[in-house]
């Protein structure tokens, strides 16, 4: 049996939401949650800061300042955050160190 991951870019819905921490760059949940059927998910904790990099350093764009803007400011207000469309593999993932939880 090949448990290797698959290399396929898949659609993900990446969630954050605000643990603790200063209101600056508080601690946050990222959650991708895969779009398709199967729905993988996979989370990370970090700073806000660091989440965004994650994004980045995944997809290979920046986040627009606008949505970026309206990402921090949710966050700030102790809500969810949602970026859609984030075209990723899942061994990209797994490669930054982000836990698969539906398994």
């Amino acid at each position: 049996m090949n448990s290797a991951l698959p290399d396929d870019q898949l659609s993900f819905r990446a969630y954050f939401i605000r643990i603790h921490g200063p209101e600056i760059d508080p601690t946050v949940r990222m959650l991708l949650v895969e779009t398709s059927v199967a729905q993988p998910i996979y989370e990370g904790f970090g700073s806000l800061s660091q989440c965004e990099r994650w994004i980045v350093q995944l997809t290979g764009w920046i986040i627009p300042k606008d949505v970026l803007s309206v990402l921090r400011k949710r966050i700030e207000q102790k809500r969810m955050a949602t970026i859609k469309g984030v075209q990723v593999s899942r061994r990209e993932i797994e490669s930054i160190g982000l836990q698969r939880l539906d398994r």
